[in-house]
């Protein structure tokens, strides 16, 4: 139609316009007929979508509610009515292996039929969770809460990522789904809160530790929480994540406050979060 009237109505054929149009029947009719078209054509596409907007963002009563905490870059997983906490790092794999980069060293675990309601947020930038066989990604925003939630009909290992561009360490944050048997589930949450239970009994308890036993939980933590950036030898990414092996910090018994500091605190301006809190 455009292109018709520009052919057949311009100045240089003659066409002179009409100054009376909107007095006209049509010309009164057309502001209010063309806007009805337009929205009716708009609420047919919304009807279908509607539903599914719906049942995405469905509020029903959940069986399981977890919260999904993003982190540079580890996903923290917080079972809100049991008083159980994951924390999810990349597991360390060599680069030929079929899972490398996809895999981490503790999976959020989930029972099959049954409502699971995702809460999710991000303690720094932002990041996106989901796992795209069982749950639609929706993303984490700091001091922000997200929601959506899964019904899980099949056993086995599902497996997603940060779909948030979130930093220098984007590619080593996926996120892992083992989806269980109600009756695995209540018997995996027995033994989990056991063991946290013990965990926190040997941390408040008033014992001397040998070397041996601090290097052992040391070399504990660094593969779980640090391996990933600095790498096993300590020599980082060359580029994007510092070497700890020949630090004037890391290695100088003098430094040991400033170490201790960078390690609670992170520092700003990189890519070494805040431990502080975990």
């Amino acid at each position: 139609m455009i292109i018709y009237a520009l052919i057949n109505f311009r100045h240089a054929k003659g066409a002179i316009p009409d100054q009376e149009f909107h007095n006209g029947w049509f010309g009164r009719w057309a502001w209010v007929l063309v806007p009805v078209i337009v929205l009716s054509i708009d609420l047919t596409i919304a009807s279908s979508a509607s539903s599914t907007l719906s049942s995405v963002e469905s509020h029903d009563k959940a069986d399981v509610t977890v919260k999904v905490i993003g982190s540079q870059w580890k996903w923290t997983y917080e079972y809100m009515d049991d008083d159980i906490k994951i924390v999810s790092n990349l597991k360390k794999l060599e680069p030929t292996d079929p899972l490398y980069l996809r895999d981490v060293d503790d999976p959020l675990v989930l029972p099959t039929g049954k409502r699971v309601r995702f809460l999710l947020t991000s303690s720094d930038v932002l990041h996106n969770w989901g796992i795209a066989e069982i749950v639609p990604k929706k993303i984490n925003i700091p001091g922000y809460i997200n929601e959506t939630w899964t019904h899980i009909t099949k056993e086995g290992t599902y497996r997603g990522q940060c779909y948030e561009n979130c930093g220098t360490g984007h590619a080593f944050m996926p996120a892992v789904v083992r989806a269980v048997s109600p009756t695995e589930y209540e018997q995996w949450k027995v033994t989990r809160k056991a063991q946290q239970a013990q965990a926190a009994a040997e941390a408040s308890a008033d014992k001397v530790w040998a070397k041996a036993e601090l290097m052992a939980k040391g070399e504990a933590v660094y593969t779980k929480n640090c391996l990933a950036c600095h790498q096993a030898n300590g020599q980082g990414l060359p580029g994007v994540f510092p070497a700890l092996a020949g630090s004037k910090i890391a290695n100088n018994s003098a430094a040991l406050a400033e170490h201790i500091a960078i390690v609670v605190k992170g520092k700003a301006g990189t890519a070494m979060a805040a431990w502080g809190h975990n």
